[in-house]
């Protein structure tokens, strides 16, 4: 038997009157742990901390750093990529075939354009002074000229709308294109014009096939840049 002054194995604990050793107290009870003690942490030692994500980092403070003109990693987008694009995956220009697509109805709507100005201006003319009338011979028809003038002058400006409707990509569109063209080649049919009715055949043709259908149907490509 140990004396009472020596604390048995395992630790201290508390004697009863009669020199038993007291039954360890339950767990959760006893002294609180001692804090404090040990050196404290050394500044500029260990895994930096770590920043939650959607942050970008700090910049350094002024003389520290990379070069001027560079960048941190995560600034900014990857070059030659478009915002909103996938990444990865370049913007894909409109294709040939509706390029052409729009130069010739560019063309024909400015043609309408001004021949419709060119009318209009004479029917306004001869309307307003004898004189002018009796020099183009529009003395007796000024009312008809005008008005002739004007019509053409909506259809050229429907022309010139339908391109800059041709460089979007919908299948509503391909088929204004097509319906339109197709009465321009029944109107150059009519008059024996052969320069119109082949262009008007090569639009419908580059529209429904190839690179145009694909545009305008949506499966080109999901982005695209002019």
């Amino acid at each position: 038997m140990q004396p009472p002054s020596s604390p048995p194995p395992g630790g201290y604990e508390p004697l009863r009157p009669d020199g038993a050793q007291a039954p360890p107290p339950p767990p959760g009870y006893g002294p609180p742990p001692q804090t404090g003690y040990g050196p404290p942490p050394q500044p500029g030692y260990g895994p930096p901390p770590q920043q939650p994500p959607g942050f970008a980092p700090h910049p350094p403070p002024p003389g520290h750093g990379l070069p001027p003109g560079a960048q941190y990693p995560g600034a900014g987008y990857a070059p030659g990529y478009a915002y909103g694009a996938p990444y990865g995956q370049p913007l894909k220009k409109r294709p040939g075939t509706v390029t052409a697509i729009r130069i010739i109805t560019f063309i024909i709507g400015g043609i309408g354009l001004l021949s419709g100005l060119a009318a209009t201006a004479v029917g306004v003319g001869g309307s307003l002074s004898e004189d002018f009338a009796a020099e183009f011979n529009t003395a007796e028809e000024p009312g008809y000229i005008l008005g002739v003038g004007m019509v053409v002058l909506v259809v050229g400006a429907l022309w010139t709308g339908l391109g800059v409707l041709a460089g979007r990509p919908g299948t509503g569109v391909m088929w204004t294109i097509v319906v339109a063209y197709i009465f321009s080649a029944l109107v150059s049919l009519s008059s024996f014009n052969v320069v119109p009715l082949v262009l008007a055949v090569l639009v419908i043709i580059f529209a429904v096939s190839g690179t145009g259908k694909q545009f305008y149907e949506g499966r080109w490509a999901p982005y695209y840049q002019s």
